[in-house]
């Protein structure tokens, strides 16, 4: 019983730590329309402070959901990715959103009647 606790737990902080926080399920859910540089990431998401968007990135890049390629040239520049670990996100943030939507439609109803 012990091992089943210690695996939803571990489960759990994994699933809290991606949608739990509004930057790194925005940035995900971005990525979804394919890779995206560091500006435009940052211009999709205006009020996020360069910083914690660097640190999201990061985080994002070491649990292996977005990948990070840096590309030489005249001119430097940096794109995210998902992953195929990321790509399969994107069924379960829909529903998640759908379910979102649902919720507050059903909340406005109830508040109307």
């Amino acid at each position: 019983m012990a091992g089943i606790v210690n695996d939803l737990t571990s489960s759990f902080e994994i699933v809290r730590r991606l949608c739990g926080d509004k930057w790194k399920f925005l940035i995900i859910c971005y990525l979804f329309n394919g890779a995206k540089r560091y500006g435009e990431l940052q211009y999709h998401l205006d009020s996020i402070k360069p910083k914690v968007l660097t640190e999201n990135l990061k985080e994002l890049e070491d649990l292996g959901i977005i990948q990070r390629t840096s590309y030489e040239g005249n001119t430097l520049h940096v794109e995210y990715c998902l992953t195929h670990l990321g790509d399969t996100l994107q069924p379960i943030f829909q529903e998640l959103i759908m379910w979102g939507l649902n919720y507050s439609q059903e909340r406005r109803k109830q508040s109307q009647t």
